[in-house]
């Protein structure tokens, strides 16, 4: 039977939206499907039949239920018919509940007049599908004693209906002493036995417009256009004193949005001025008031520094005005905004205490592994034993943005390779928080340290002519220097690949590093992210034309990092013929490659050859071959080479929209991975966690 959880906010403006979708994408990642209903719509926009917050829930994760399932009701059918609200509310939950482990319900937002008439209908629906209740209420501008009174007072309203309350969580909090207050928070709701779920501290960017609603609002003309109009307005300044006061008024806070008449020439120099200092925050953009510009040749100058990135915007209204025409400004969430939505994902998996709700609604018993709890799984396995992984790409401002998501959450400890003021004027540059990786200025190396690695490459490669000169050289290398570090275990491993080729990453990898005794090479996989399931494909990158030997290596070292991976291991040796239906050299190549393979691993479930329909549909499978331990179920997929490996693998993320994990190098005595040119910062986390995890699981693939 499904589990479920009626989430409903103490008042409005709480923030139980972003609470829902945070929640949401924390629980896709423990359980195989996750649905959501909001029974009660309130506003719907340009004639819409499913209310704005939950056609944005269904948007962000591509829900595929039908819009009258997921919003089944209105405020107008509340208030005219409650029996047949109910049916209708039940009905459709039938729907969405049927091939679900949890339904996520939300509650009403208090919009109406009738906000008393709103409790009773949330505690109703709670009540009668059985769903115990969530609180979120708001911490912004009150006391603990305030929070705790209100929470309190709802808890006891909803336990009197008939409701079964698990706990609560507060949302913007912003008072000082955070950690103290916390405390005393969790103190007082456990006096009056509420369990506290979280307490997520006030975030700015989620609450503030972007620069393009607050140009649409106030009907704004463009004077320079210094970026897209994307950034977030955190806080609106006016400044109306001199340069020295203004440059000490703006100093404190990302992302605010400065407000001057127009004819302050001075003040509009200093503001742009300080955008392109490294000692100031980045600012949103600038508003010029009183529809006055700067005159011909004073805007002649400011194009000499426009390219501050800074957009300058000019209105007609006065500058008081101006400003509390902004601060009415909302910043509402949307789809496609992705900034936002990690943050609120982010925020959610950070300061709510996930795991401890799901165990309030009861264990989800499921075999499968989705691509979502496969990506979970992946990041808490990286966290759980922080590893030492080192960027030899370190001014690359994707490398840059992965950095500060690693760091922030926690997943492992990150060196940089570079020029360190390279590095820094980039991440100042991209916005990227990088605060707490350690830099290693390959432009001032420590010369013990230099000396040090060229001695141990000139042992390592004076066989092959390389003299103590070209191992200095090599050695400020940053690829070079990375796998050296290594190499001599100052660092856990390395990924390297976003702006060099494959053969610049894995070259020095394969003559310092080296493949593990037993294994004749190293190999490569990706974890495929299927709808359903996540599988393994290998080679799909690296062994070109690999021998029997060499197949069957490639074949158990896949099965070794499925395995490490939390992947059960079914591992199908592919090639277009299945079982002894074909005849041929790459048939026979296969067929003695799966023979080998099994006589190295009489423990491992390894057949071959098998064709890809057979390994991957039991209906075929039963049709092609009998009695198979591995057709029909295929966990690892091996390529008979990498023209057959490559390409399967493109044409299944290109034509099914699957996420590729990889490639990920295996059967190195020491884990480096390579990446694509073309991948995104998502891309290097996930394969920075994953070097992460190899290095602790310590199996050298």
């Amino acid at each position: 039977m499904e589990k479920k959880i009626f989430i409903t906010s103490t008042e409005h403006r709480s923030g139980k939206s972003l609470v829902t979708i945070g929640l949401i994408n924390a629980l896709q990642a423990m359980i195989p499907t996750v649905g959501y209903m909001k029974p009660i719509g309130q506003i719907y926009i340009d004639g819409s039949s499913i209310d704005k917050d939950a056609s944005l829930v269904k948007n962000i994760f591509n829900l595929s239920d039908d819009d009258a399932d997921i919003n089944p009701a209105s405020m107008d059918d509340a208030l005219q018919d409650k029996g047949q609200l109910f049916e209708k509310i039940f009905d459709s939950y039938g729907r969405i509940a049927k091939d679900k482990d949890v339904v996520v319900i939300e509650g009403t937002d208090y919009m109406s007049t009738i906000s008393a008439l709103e409790f009773d209908i949330n505690a109703e629906i709670a009540q009668n599908l059985a769903a115990p209740v969530l609180l979120v209420a708001k911490g912004g501008g009150k006391t603990v004693e305030e929070i705790v009174q209100n929470v309190s007072e709802c808890a006891e309203s909803f336990k009197e209906q008939g409701c079964n309350l698990i706990g609560a969580v507060v949302n913007r909090f912003d008072m000082l002493n955070y950690a103290d207050n916390i405390k005393k928070l969790e103190k007082l709701l456990k006096a009056e036995k509420i369990p506290l779920f979280g307490t997520i501290f006030n975030n700015p960017l989620l609450s503030g417009p972007r620069l393009r609603e607050v140009s649409q609002t106030l009907d704004a003309e463009i004077v320079y256009k210094g970026d897209d109009l994307s950034k977030v307005v955190t806080d609106v300044k006016v400044l109306a004193m001199t340069p020295e006061n203004a440059l000490h008024y703006m100093k404190d806070k990302e992302g605010c949005l400065l407000i001057t008449p127009g004819d302050r020439i001075d003040l509009i120099f200093t503001v742009m001025i300080a955008q392109k200092s490294f000692q100031y925050p980045r600012f949103s953009g600038v508003i010029l008031t009183g529809g006055l510009l700067p005159g011909e040749n004073t805007r002649k100058l400011l194009d000499g520094i426009a390219d501050a990135g800074l957009t300058v915007l000019s209105v007609k209204g006065d500058t008081y005005a101006t400003a509390m025409n902004v601060n009415r400004i909302s910043g509402e969430l949307t789809a496609d905004d992705r900034e936002k939505l990690e943050v609120v994902k982010h925020t959610v998996e950070r300061y709510v205490d996930v795991n401890g709700i799901h165990m309030e609604l009861g264990a989800v018993s499921k075999e499968i592994t989705t691509p979502r709890m496969f990506q979970y799984r992946l990041l808490e396995m990286a966290k759980a034993g922080k590893k030492y992984i080192v960027l030899p790409e370190g001014s690359e401002p994707r490398i840059l943005h992965a950095t500060e998501e690693l760091l922030r959450r926690d997943i492992c400890h990150i060196c940089l390779l570079g020029h360190e003021d390279e590095i820094m004027d980039t991440a100042r540059g991209v916005g990227a928080n990088i605060e707490g990786a350690t830099i290693v200025d390959t432009q001032s190396l420590d010369e013990k340290t230099l000396r040090n690695y060229t001695d141990t490459y000139y042992q390592l490669r004076k066989h092959k002519g390389v003299t103590h000169e070209m191992a200095r050289d090599q050695m400020l290398d940053p690829v070079y220097f990375a796998t050296m570090m290594v190499y001599k275990d100052h660092a856990d491993g390395f990924v390297s690949g976003s702006t060099h080729s494959t053969a610049e990453t894995l070259g020095p990898v394969l003559r310092l590093i080296r493949a593990r005794k037993g294994i004749s090479l190293a190999s490569s996989v990706f974890f495929m992210c299927m709808p359903e399931k996540v599988v393994v494909f290998g080679d799909c990158a690296l062994v070109e034309n690999p021998n029997a030997e060499q197949l069957a290596d490639i074949a158990i070292t896949s099965a070794e990092t499925a395995m490490a991976f939390g992947i059960e291991p079914f591992v199908a040796m592919l090639s277009y013929s299945t079982g002894a239906s074909g005849k041929g050299e790459d048939v026979d190549k296969v067929k003695e490659a799966a023979e080998i393979a099994q006589k190295k691993r009489p423990d491992l479930a390894i057949e071959g050859p098998l064709q890809y329909d057979a390994a991957i549909s039991a209906e075929v499978a039963r049709v092609k071959i009998r009695d198979s331990k591995v057709a029909g179920k295929a966990s690892v997929y091996i390529f008979p080479d990498l023209d057959a490996g490559n390409t399967a693998y493109k044409a299944v993320q290109r034509s099914a929209n699957v996420p590729a994990i990889g490639p990920i190098v295996q059967g190195m005595n020491k884990p480096a991975n390579d990446l694509s040119r073309g991948a995104t910062v998502t891309d290097i986390v996930y394969t920075v966690a994953v070097t992460a995890v190899q290095a602790q699981k310590q199996i050298e693939i």
